[in-house]
């Protein structure tokens, strides 16, 4: 279990509701979620106000009998799709590299410093606890320039096929649950060694339309 004493900006209302307090918005969860990522300080879905969404989807690219986890994140960003990768197999001793001094010192990094202690306080494994800096789309599936100031954290929940992953954009997080069991994926993305799915939305207003002007 938790160490409560480690959990910050947590406010129990009662027992059904779970109120987190985040930097811009509090959100209200009908019942205490069963993932302990949950309780991560500042912690929440508000995406930054020129998403629309964005959506974390996780593969398995086994290899001799070891795991070789990749995230493909797509951002819509002013109804434009971004693509990155995220690699979730280095040690955490490797997140740094390539980063200057004054950069791993800045806020963003820090906030990855943090985020991590804060899973880690929260009883997640240190080895299961996964973190990549992101990348712009490479070679054959590979990993192209770093994104920096993009960054995000991965760890499996205890239930089967589902992982909390925390993309970290800037100095705002974000919670994204990924789920892999019956009815979340096709049998194409299975072949294809896709294990897990997650979306993050805006509230999206009804769409009217838009005028070619707008768009052409």
């Amino acid at each position: 279990m938790a160490n409560n004493n480690n959990i910050n900006n947590i406010i129990t209302t009662n027992k059904n509701k779970l109120q987190i307090a985040g930097e811009q918005s509090v959100i209200h969860f009908d019942s205490v979620k069963e993932t302990k990522a949950d309780k991560i300080s500042h912690c929440h879905q508000d995406l930054p106000k020129d998403w629309q969404w964005t959506k974390l989807d996780l593969f398995n690219n086994v290899n001799k009998n070891l795991e070789h986890l990749r995230l493909n994140i797509t951002i819509c960003k002013n109804k434009q799709l971004k693509k990155y990768r995220a690699l979730m197999n280095t040690e955490w001793a490797h997140f740094k590299r390539n980063l200057s001094a004054e950069e791993w010192a800045s806020e963003h990094y820090e906030l990855v410093k943090k985020t991590r202690q804060e899973l880690k306080n929260a009883s997640y494994r240190v080895r299961d606890i996964r973190a990549s800096k992101c990348y712009m789309p490479g070679y054959r599936q590979g990993k192209g320039d770093t994104v920096k100031r993009l960054s995000v954290l991965l760890v499996p929940e205890t239930q089967d096929h589902r992982y909390t992953a925390i993309l970290i954009h800037k100095e705002t997080k974000i919670l994204v649950p990924l789920r892999g069991d019956r009815g979340y994926l096709s049998s194409n993305q299975r072949n294809k060694n896709q294990i897990a799915t997650g979306t993050a939305n805006t509230i999206l207003k009804t769409s009217k339309g838009v005028d070619i002007d707008e768009v052409l």
